[in-house]
């Protein structure tokens, strides 16, 4: 019995989710991570914790760890895009995320498997730094 999950997504030609296929299609070798990477981590950072609520057998500790981990993932996915398309600002404006700089404090149930990265508002400005954002956030 084999240990692999297959896993196919398909969209209707007139979905208006086109672009994200063509994106993240095996054709496109410009990706800014792998492939697999940037599926699963889109869909872990809010879907895991729920998953394993419904799988059952972890503790309540667990699943807040889990969903502690989901939201500092989500928020890093958020970082990422306002970097992305320069709209840091109206993170502020909104208050949705005033400081990029998130500290272990504020997430203090994390397991210390998952890293913390330290980035300043002007680190992340540099495209090296944009990119190890995300890919910390979920090692």
């Amino acid at each position: 019995m084999s240990n692999n999950f297959d896993f196919r997504f398909q969209f209707g030609a007139s979905s208006p989710y086109i672009p994200l296929l063509q994106y993240l299609s095996p054709k496109n070798k410009s990706l800014e991570f792998p492939r697999q990477n940037m599926i699963i981590w889109a869909i872990a950072a809010f879907w895991y914790p729920m998953a394993c609520k419904w799988l059952g057998g972890f503790s309540q500790s667990d699943l807040k760890s889990k969903a502690r981990a989901a939201i500092y993932q989500l928020q890093q996915q958020i970082i990422y895009l306002a970097h992305t398309f320069n709209l840091e600002q109206e993170l502020e404006t909104h208050g949705i995320i005033a400081n990029t700089n998130l500290g272990e404090e504020q997430f203090s149930g994390v397991k210390s498997s998952t890293k913390m990265p330290q980035q300043t508002t002007s680190d992340v400005n540099q495209d090296r730094n944009d990119d190890c954002l995300l890919e910390n956030a979920f090692n």
